[in-house]
């Protein structure tokens, strides 16, 4: 544009265990209320990546890694998540002047926390059209729903009697490229917090979790495996003797 310099803003999609983290603003008053992936302008010294690790580590005090670049929706479509007027193979018009652009990305270190935002919520791919999204942010919305339904959900499980081992294990985990969290475990009966162990939920294999329970003396807890099949259908039985045709 003639005289005005195009400026990009960047959104995260923060992907784990098959859910987005979304964020709901409370400023300016016409969007107070209404959710967003969280990110912000790109500087002029910046690549979008750079600026998308920066602005999460400004709004929500954690760090993340840029995993894939998200394609807009352009064609038309009804619903929430109908392309936007503006939307092209790059991006979505914001205004005039500022075009979005948005990827998925993994936590890397630290647990998100509301900043700039009043509330955070991890949505699940049936649940993206239950928000009311910013207007820029829902020609995301497919592949984002694409994306949440492909990833895999962590599904193993290791208890430690120490927080700093568990730490160590969600930290080793997630430089090694797994989703991993922290997660408080609930002994059956006791209601006291100072004797809970704590547990590692992660989408990483359980033989390479098992090697860190033998280093960090912990245990899998077999309860997240995968359910039993179902039991096979009783036979068919005879309800009353074969009769046995004698040969002429």
């Amino acid at each position: 544009m003639d005289g005005q310099r195009e400026r990009l803003v960047v959104g995260a999609a923060l992907v784990r265990g098959g859910r987005v983290l979304a964020a709901r603003r409370t400023a300016p008053p016409e969007a107070a209320g209404r959710w967003e992936l969280p990110g912000g302008k790109v500087e002029a010294d910046e690549t979008p990546g750079d600026a998308l690790v920066r602005e999460v580590a400004e709004e929500l005090g954690c760090e993340v890694e840029v995993v894939a670049w998200l394609r807009p929706l352009t064609g038309p479509a009804t619903g929430p998540a109908a392309g936007a007027a503006g939307a092209t193979a790059d991006g979505v018009a914001v205004r005039p002047g500022l075009t979005l652009r948005v990827a998925t990305a993994r936590l890397v270190r630290g647990e998100p926390e509301p900043g700039e935002h009043d509330l955070l919520a991890w949505v699940g791919p049936d649940e993206l059209d239950d928000l009311d999204w910013l207007e820029p942010d829902r020609p995301f919305l497919p592949e984002l729903r694409h994306v949440l339904l492909t990833a895999p959900v962590a599904s193993a499980r290791a208890v430690f009697f120490s927080d700093d081992d568990a730490r160590a294990v969600e930290r080793r985990l997630r430089a090694d490229g797994y989703d991993a969290h922290v997660e408080r475990e609930r002994l059956a009966g006791e209601d006291d917090d100072e004797d809970h162990p704590w547990a590692v939920v992660t989408d990483a294999p359980a033989f390479v979790l098992d090697v860190l329970c033998d280093e960090h003396d912990g245990w899998l807890d077999e309860g997240l495996d995968a359910p039993d099949a179902p039991p096979a259908p009783p036979l068919d039985l005879p309800s009353a003797p074969r009769r046995i045709k004698k040969p002429q």
